[in-house]
């Protein structure tokens, strides 16, 4: 990796990928870079498509979110050219991630997302996750999309009634 200003913004996002044990929605990435004013949006797009490209990090997305994870040649690459990020800028990432660790946790939490079935209807599956433990996942056949959509919309609303309600009926004893 070389010393341009491009260079910067991919180090700072291996070096969040590394600090985190869970997939990192892409607006918390976004929010750290864009608010501390080190570069737009679109620059960043670029950055995240450039270190896709090269497979030094893993995108899952869901019909809404796009999460990122740290590939073995991203933990590779950091170690050879981490030092080109400044300790004032890891150190300050260290506390943006500390202080975003309950966002980060609850965004990572409620996962929901939907795919169109060879018989064209759509199989949402949502996740009430704890780290990347599954605490509890659901899967519905919805008969549209705009129900899918909805499902995965109230799934955050509703996964702790739902988790609860299950456990109770399940552990139910005769």
């Amino acid at each position: 990796m070389d010393n341009e200003p491009i260079t910067i913004y991919k180090l700072i996002i291996l070096y969040m990928l590394s600090k985190v044990d869970v997939p990192l929605p892409s607006g918390v990435i976004s929010d750290y870079i864009t608010s501390r004013g080190y570069t737009n949006f679109f620059t960043l797009q670029n950055a995240f498509g450039e270190l896709l490209r090269a497979e030094l990090i893993a995108e899952q997305t869901t019909y809404h979110l796009a999460y990122y994870t740290l590939s073995d040649a991203g933990h590779e690459t950091l170690d050879s050219f981490g030092s080109g990020l400044s300790l004032s800028i890891r150190r300050e990432i260290d506390s943006f991630l500390t202080e975003k660790r309950f966002e980060i946790a609850n965004e990572t939490a409620f996962v929901s997302d939907y795919q169109k079935t060879s018989d064209n209807s759509y199989l949402t599956v949502c996740s009430l996750k704890e780290g990347n433990h599954i605490l509890f996942e659901l899967s519905l056949d919805a008969a549209t999309e705009e129900d899918a959509v909805c499902i995965c919309d109230n799934w955050r609303n509703a996964s702790a009634e739902l988790y609860q309600t299950a456990l109770q009926k399940l552990l139910k004893k005769g």
